[in-house]
């Protein structure tokens, strides 16, 4: 293996969210690569991915993000050295019916984690997963850096834009003035794809329910132009983050702050382009148009990620190329459509991605 992957085998890993789609994408990862996790996150169902997937993890703690006692019983008992944070809302569905809980657990979540974790000297580096949508939305070509303004309108962007504030308050008030043994940074990533996504209020699992069950998509804007990844790569490049952070702890904080994780060109596809690649993977093309879509809030049309700092500071690369990504996703399901086991699909992704990177 390579340096950076030797990194992990042994090391004290907190990760929260550890049963979500992302979150188990990162358990099995963090096995293969020989860390030791602890993971929280609300309680388990036992037909989610994570079941499925087989994944295992040395503690496992279900909770609320937002129960700060609960939370902190977890994190203390198990003393991490490495802080890795995806247990948020994760998509705009639910900010006209939900936004109080949106807005308590991925603003009060952060606030939570920060909180317990500056008082603890095992901690050594902490990489909150916020999203792009914590941009304000110009509606431009040109691709947002890290420098961009900050902004959002409906309750889930303005959590992530919170998120954002909060992880640079204590980095500023706490991190680099009394606690310096501890990295800090927030990674803004962009949509990602992958099998053992269930959720289809977002594109990609809608649109593999539609074609394996020979139904054609209604899609609600076709032309907006989005961000669209490996959910292996974007993982990566967390990994990366979180270790360069490890690294330089105690002695260098210049590696703190904000980190744009988005795919190279070729992933910038208009929506209804990705319905076509994915439909032809099943023998199907095509794509209705919403008549009557909801517009409870203001989609952005063009969403662009400007992600040279994370390829600069950490070495990060794409590995594969969006067109690969969506036939991989679709032989994977029709894998798992004729009795192949998610868990074996699953750790052989992940064997062949880390041997990618070698």
């Amino acid at each position: 293996m390579s340096s950076h992957l030797n990194f992990w085998q042994g090391k004290k890993v907190l990760l929260t969210g550890h049963t979500g789609f992302k979150g188990t994408w990162m358990s099995l990862m963090l096995e293969a690569l020989g860390a030791e996790v602890c993971g929280y996150s609300l309680p388990l169902n036992k037909y989610s991915f994570y079941c499925r997937s087989g994944a295992a993890v040395a503690e496992h703690h279900e909770g609320d993000i937002a129960d700060r006692d609960k939370l902190e019983r977890a994190v203390s008992g198990f003393r991490p050295e490495i802080v890795i944070h995806l247990a948020s809302h994760s998509s705009l569905d639910g900010s006209d019916r939900i936004p109080d809980y949106i807005l308590r657990t991925n603003i009060m979540g952060v606030v939570n984690l920060l909180d317990i974790c500056r008082n603890l000297e095992c901690v050594r580096s902490i990489v909150i997963v916020t999203s792009d949508k914590c941009y304000r939305n110009m509606e431009s070509e040109e691709p947002y850096g890290e420098q961009c303004e900050l902004g959002g309108e409906d309750p889930y962007s303005v959590s992530k834009v919170c998120q954002e504030l909060i992880t640079n308050c204590y980095q500023k008030t706490f991190f680099e003035q009394g606690n310096v043994h501890t990295g800090i940074a927030t990674a803004r990533a962009s949509n990602v794809i992958g099998m053992g996504d269930y959720n289809i209020t977002r594109l990609m699992p809608y649109l593999l329910d539609c074609y394996i069950n020979g139904r054609l998509p209604r899609i609600r804007n076709p032309y907006a132009v989005r961000p669209w990844q490996y959910v292996l790569d974007v993982l990566y490049g967390y990994l990366l983050l979180a270790e360069k952070l490890y690294c330089s702890s105690g002695h260098d904080a210049r590696f703190n702050g904000p980190y744009n994780f988005g795919p190279d060109e070729d992933g910038f596809v208009r929506v209804g382009e990705v319905c076509d690649m994915v439909g032809r993977c099943f023998g199907r093309e095509g794509y209705e148009i919403q008549d009557e879509a909801r517009h409870i809030y203001r989609e952005t049309d063009i969403l662009k990620l400007d992600s040279s700092k994370a390829k600069k500071v950490l070495g990060w690369r794409i590995q594969k190329n969006l067109k690969d990504v969506i036939a991989l996703t679709a032989d994977c399901v029709k894998q798992e459509q004729r009795g192949i086991a998610t868990s074996a699909i699953c750790r052989e992704q992940v064997r062949a991605y880390l041997e990618g990177v070698r």
